[in-house]
């Protein structure tokens, strides 16, 4: 089985949906005779019609790309419109999307969800779904008992798919958990959060004492 990921993130080389990738595509490969060809759209701006030609000719893609504050990235939207044309073609390739953002919650994703549905129909394609994840910034300061969880589970769903061609629902549903939080566990997440990444980020440029700075208050 062939496999096409484009990666949309606009951090190619560093993307937490690089990380995550990583590991999907680790259990996609252990099924013998799977290749896997990795694309990074930041790198195909200038010309998006030749992976757009790519995207034409694979078996399976897989695009993953970040939310930011609800929308996917501008430059994922874009490379979306330059598929237009391929729109009703036969043999286009079956297409799945990877999701990913910051925020704890999977309701977070929907929307851009369905919207990555009517797309798939739009285009034809056979569709394969969405992995959706929250709680995904800052993958490489996270403790490992928590990112070795999403690890394992983007493994797992890679390797049903190398040997099946489809998403197995029930880690779809597993990985998507917590779909919403109860107001206790937001007052467990936002201390962890501030000080695990905003409050390391300032201390580390010497500017955690000006954290409750107003400067546009006069």
């Amino acid at each position: 089985m062939q496999l096409t990921f484009i990666n949309g993130s606009p951090r190619p080389a560093k993307s937490n949906t690089g990380r995550l990738m990583e590991h999907f595509i680790r259990g996609f490969l252990e099924t013998a005779g799977n290749t896997c060809q990795t694309e990074f759209l930041a790198r195909h701006r200038k010309n998006l019609d030749a992976l757009a030609e790519n995207f034409a000719s694979s078996e399976n893609v897989i695009i993953g790309f970040p939310l930011y504050v609800d929308a996917m990235p501008g430059s994922v939207k874009e490379f979306i419109e330059a598929l237009e044309p391929l729109s009703g073609s036969k043999q286009l390739p079956a297409l799945g999307f990877v999701i990913q953002c910051g925020f704890p919650e999977t309701a977070h994703l929907r929307f851009v969800e369905r919207y990555c549905a009517k797309l798939t129909r739009r285009l034809g394609c056979r569709p394969l779904g969405c992995i959706l994840k929250g709680g995904c910034e800052g993958l490489d300061v996270q403790p490992d008992f928590l990112t070795a969880k999403y690890y394992l589970a983007f493994q797992a769903i890679g390797l049903h798919f190398g040997k099946t061609g489809i998403f197995d629902e029930t880690l779809l549903k597993k990985l998507a958990h917590p779909e919403n939080l109860k107001a206790e566990n937001m007052l467990q997440i936002i201390p962890f959060i501030n000080q695990g990444l905003w409050d390391a980020q300032m201390e580390k440029n010497g500017a955690l004492n000006k954290s409750f700075d107003r400067p546009l208050i006069p």
